[in-house]
């Protein structure tokens, strides 16, 4: 018997990306440096990260000096 394998969502793949990018990083970062080291849709990522951001696992900050990083830690 052949072991299964399991099948991520796109959004779930996109959000473990996304925290995986935020625990290396150790600091700020913006959502450009994630769409160009994994060449996914800036639009998708702005979802995935506005979702993470309401459930805690990231910090986001707008403006000037602003950024994502990680939340829990």
């Amino acid at each position: 018997m052949r072991p299964r394998s399991m099948k991520l969502s796109l959004f779930s793949d996109y959000a473990l990306r996304v925290l995986m990018y935020a625990a290396l990083k150790g600091s700020s970062f913006q959502l450009d440096e994630v769409t160009e080291a994994y060449n996914i849709s800036r639009n998708h990522l702005a979802k995935v990260v506005n979702s993470l951001s309401k459930l805690g696992y990231l910090d986001t900050r707008r403006g000037r000096g602003g950024g994502i990083q990680l939340g829990m830690k």
